[in-house]
């Protein structure tokens, strides 16, 4: 057998047994380790927050949410009250007496 003939067969049959071909796709603690971020992307940070007077959670709102939470009817006392908004809680999901709170 010639050393032509011994190249087309290994060609043939796929690539060889040590050969880096068949984990291209896998490469848990390589180059992308290498090359990647060392802390992922955080949010970021909230600055509103809702507390609820029902299950006394307080939960970090977009302002965008707060809005849609505010949305088809809503009450605002300020200064009345502890709980001065009377709106959907973003936790627990109910209607009730929620204060908002902004903190830097």
């Amino acid at each position: 057998m010639t050393d032509d003939e011994t190249r087309r067969r290994a060609t043939r049959r796929g690539p060889a047994a040590g050969s880096n071909e068949r984990v291209k796709d896998r490469d848990p603690l390589g180059r992308m380790a290498l090359f990647s971020d060392s802390e992922p992307d955080l949010p970021p940070e909230q600055h509103l927050f809702v507390e609820c007077s029902a299950c006394l959670k307080e939960t970090p709102v977009h302002p965008l949410d707060l809005v849609k939470a505010a949305f088809p009817m809503s009450i605002h006392l300020p200064g009345l009250r502890r709980y001065h908004s009377f709106m959907r809680c973003p936790a627990c999901g109910r209607r009730t007496w929620v204060r908002v709170v902004y903190r830097s």
